[in-house]
């Protein structure tokens, strides 16, 4: 999943506990997207002619399988080689087991944390044991959905709404050789916090849920229903570079309820409720500003807009470049911004 964002933090990690997460963009060939610990480790190209300063304390930041993360990461890898004489490496890595990795310091830190799938995580790594810290906010406000072309819902205008689904004739649009005679619901990486299965069988949908595997699974499923103008549903968010072009709508589920938030925290299977915005925000190893002050104050300056992501994301995913290369070329257009960041 371009990823996310934080709306009201305190508020909305207490309120929406384990209500969404994960995510930004991705796609099928994980290495052009994020590179390898081995690859990340040799040191960035010099950014828009800046000399680099004395060499810091080399630090790990975590990439989770989704574009936007890999974004985050490199765009941060270019001006901390580049610019703050700070070697990073990466490390890919579950967006759950990232925590533990900051706790013990083998991560140092995470540029992308979607924080209503993180509840828990705050509280046991932030509010208890203290050793992990709150960075901020990265920029976007994210927002999971359910997303169908909007092609779709002009032809079946009932399809705008869950609603729509309830009708098996209308559900029946969407099915596959995989979902036999129910609507096929096409969820991408497994390791995402969904409600998506809950939420079908507690709406008591006529559709089934069903696994890709990745983002690339999906975008590709939306690049051939629009090229065809066949049906598709799918679990989607924004900010992502796909909306730029592709025309797609969000179906409206029911709103977000204490009743589901309570479910989701409880993690009790009753979760029946769409999902809630998120504000994307960064964390960190409480060990990381005693070792190495400058990466963590830069780390703490850094924020890419949604649409900042979203140009670099496009380079990844649309035009085929190395996250790498995509960073360094964003890096490179845009002095003013990085200015900002190490100002």
């Amino acid at each position: 999943m371009n990823s996310r964002s934080k709306i009201g933090r305190v508020l909305l990690v207490g309120a929406l506990a384990l209500a969404i997460a994960a995510c930004g963009d991705d796609s099928e060939e994980p290495a052009a997207e994020s590179p390898t610990a081995t690859d990340a480790a040799a040191p960035a190209d010099t950014a828009a002619g800046i000399e680099p300063a004395a060499e810091g304390a080399a630090i790990t930041l975590a990439i989770n399988p989704w574009t936007g993360s890999a974004v985050n990461a490199n765009v941060a890898k270019v001006v901390l080689e580049s610019q703050l004489g700070t070697p990073v490496s990466f490390v890919e890595i579950d967006e759950f087991a990232t925590w533990p990795g900051m706790e013990d310091g083998s991560i140092d830190a995470v540029l992308e944390v979607w924080p209503s799938g993180h509840a828990a995580d705050f509280e046991t790594y932030i509010n208890t044991n203290k050793t992990v810290v709150d960075l901020g906010e990265l920029g976007p406000t994210a927002k999971i959905g359910w997303y169908v072309p909007t092609a779709v819902v002009t032809e079946h205008p009932e399809l705008a709404t869950w609603e729509g689904f309830e009708d098996p004739e209308l559900a029946k649009l969407f099915a596959t050789a995989e979902s036999g005679d129910l609507g096929q619901f096409l969820m991408g990486d497994p390791t995402y916090v969904t409600f998506d299965e809950q939420i079908i069988a507690n709406l008591g949908l006529p559709l089934k849920y069903v696994v890709g595997g990745s983002e690339a699974a999906v975008l590709a499923a939306i690049d051939t229903a629009v090229a065809d103008g066949t049906p598709v549903l799918v679990q989607f968010w924004k900010p992502h570079w796909k909306h730029l072009e592709a025309d797609l709508t969000e179906v409206k589920l029911p709103e977000v309820t204490d009743e589901c938030l309570a479910s989701a925290a409880a993690a009790d299977g009753g979760y029946a409720c769409d999902y809630a915005p998120d504000v994307l925000v960064k964390s960190a190893s409480a060990a990381l500003e005693a070792k190495n002050k400058v990466a963590f104050d830069f780390l703490s300056k850094f924020q890419l807009s949604t649409e900042q992501q979203s140009e670099v994301a496009g380079y990844i995913d649309r035009d085929g470049m190395s996250a790498a290369d995509a960073a360094a070329k964003w890096v490179t257009d845009n002095p003013d911004v990085v200015a900002a960041w190490i100002g």
